[in-house]
């Protein structure tokens, strides 16, 4: 049986000082470079799921799947490496195209339709302990249910 490991969104997008997280950001109070990927679940009890991967120059330093806002399972480095280099050689996502993504994955899931893949690169955001990381990712990851919500 394969062993899954889960750690929460927390865990995974702060400075949680978790064991095997990766260094997260230049300083405390900017993000990591971070590649992420949404698109169709290939679990039928979830619409979509996101691929978060950390980045270090033009490396996948930690890569996570999540189903759900809350939990992320450590996935194997299987990135191909021009998607990784033109992240982190490349601009970041804007936030507007980030909300934008956000307004049309909430349209296609109300009219029934399936989700597209995207792809965004997440880097240099200031207060991301503040602001910055639920601004940034919360139109990622809008529409996904939190794991306690899982549960009732």
């Amino acid at each position: 049986m394969k062993m899954r490991h889960f750690v929460t969104v927390m865990g995974v997008l702060g400075l949680s000082g978790l064991m095997g997280t990766p260094a997260l950001a230049q300083n405390s109070n900017s993000s990591p470079v971070l590649l992420l990927e949404s698109g169709p679940s290939d679990n039928p009890k979830y619409r979509r799921m996101v691929f978060v991967k950390y980045l270090q120059g033009n490396s996948v330093s930690a890569n996570y799947r999540a189903y759900n806002r809350s939990e992320f399972e450590q996935m194997p480095r299987t990135t191909p490496a021009e998607v990784v280099r033109k992240c982190s050689s490349g601009p970041a996502t804007s936030l507007s195209d980030l909300r934008k993504f956000e307004r049309e994955e909430a349209n296609r899931a109300r009219n029934g339709q399936p989700p597209e893949i995207a792809i965004f690169c997440v880097k240099n955001v200031p207060n991301w302990q503040g602001l910055g990381r639920k601004t940034y990712l919360d139109p990622i990851f809008n529409g996904m249910k939190y794991a306690d919500e899982l549960r009732n």
